[in-house]
């Protein structure tokens, strides 16, 4: 469940993935119309999957287990 303090956490991922998907799609018709992709794409697509990698490690890695573990201690410190 989000709690009020992880809104911005679940905004600013999403961000990061529609940003990371939408990028790669205009990169991707640009290359296959055979117009030349400006560089400042490919440094956008570059910035954005590093990113997006931050923003999948986080949800499925250890800073989601790290959050859940201080939620549990917040919890048990209110109910002493």
């Amino acid at each position: 469940m989000v709690g009020i303090s992880n809104w911005g956490r679940v905004i600013v991922s999403t961000v990061v993935v529609m940003g990371f998907v939408g990028i790669t799609l205009l990169y991707l018709t640009q290359k296959i119309s055979g117009s030349a992709v400006p560089e400042i794409l490919s440094i956008l697509l570059g910035t954005l999957a590093t990113n997006f990698t931050s923003v999948v490690s986080y949800w499925i890695g250890s800073s989601s287990s790290s959050t859940a573990k201080d939620e549990t201690i917040q919890d048990m410190a209110k109910k002493s």
